[in-house]
C-alpha cells in the first residue's frame, strides 16, 4: 500500500463552511466552549415527551415573541411552577 494521504484540516473546514467564511477577529475557537459553559452553568439538559400541539404552540410563541425556544419554555415553566420555586 502506498503512503497514507495526510488529512488537510484547513481544506476540510473550507469545504464544510465555505472558502470565504472568516473567523471573528479576537475570538479564538478555544475560548468559545468556556463562554458557553459559563453562560449555561445553571442549566441542565433534559428530554421530555410533549404533545405535538404543545410543541407547535411553543415554537409559534417563540417566533412571535422573538425568543429562543429554551427561553420560551423556561418562561412558561417558571409561571406554572411559581409556588414551587
Amino acid at each position: 500500500m502506498a503512503g497514507k494521504a495526510k488529512f488537510d484540516q484547513e481544506a476540510a473546514f473550507k469545504a464544510i463552511v465555505g472558502v470565504d467564511r472568516q473567523q471573528v477577529p479576537g475570538e479564538e475557537a478555544a475560548e468559545q466552549p468556556a463562554k458557553v459553559m459559563a453562560k449555561n452553568k445553571d442549566r441542565v439538559q433534559r428530554s421530555y415527551f410533549i404533545d405535538r400541539d404543545l410543541d407547535k404552540a411553543l415554537r409559534r410563541m417563540s417566533l412571535e415573541e422573538e425568543k429562543k425556544l429554551t427561553e420560551a419554555v423556561n418562561e412558561i415553566l417558571r409561571a406554572g411552577l411559581k409556588k414551587y420555586l
